[in-house]
């Protein structure tokens, strides 16, 4: 399932901003925010939590997604 997401994110896209929020990865990803919540739980998708805010650092996520390629 992994691997159908990562399809959906371009080149053009891996390379904009350095930090995203909850809503811009699930954008990115076309998931929901459930989703993303199991990622973060289950799947060890790395976060940055500040204050109430979760944050996906870019290269993170590249990384992440390039793992299960």
């Amino acid at each position: 399932m992994i691997t159908d997401i990562f399809k959906n994110v371009s080149k053009e896209n891996r390379k904009l901003s350095e930090y995203l929020d909850r809503k811009s990865v699930c954008k990115e990803l076309n998931i929901c925010e459930t989703t993303f919540t199991n990622y973060v739980n289950t799947k060890n998708l790395p976060k940055i939590k500040v204050n109430r805010r979760v944050f996906v650092k870019r290269e993170d996520l590249n990384n992440w997604l390039d793992s299960y390629k």
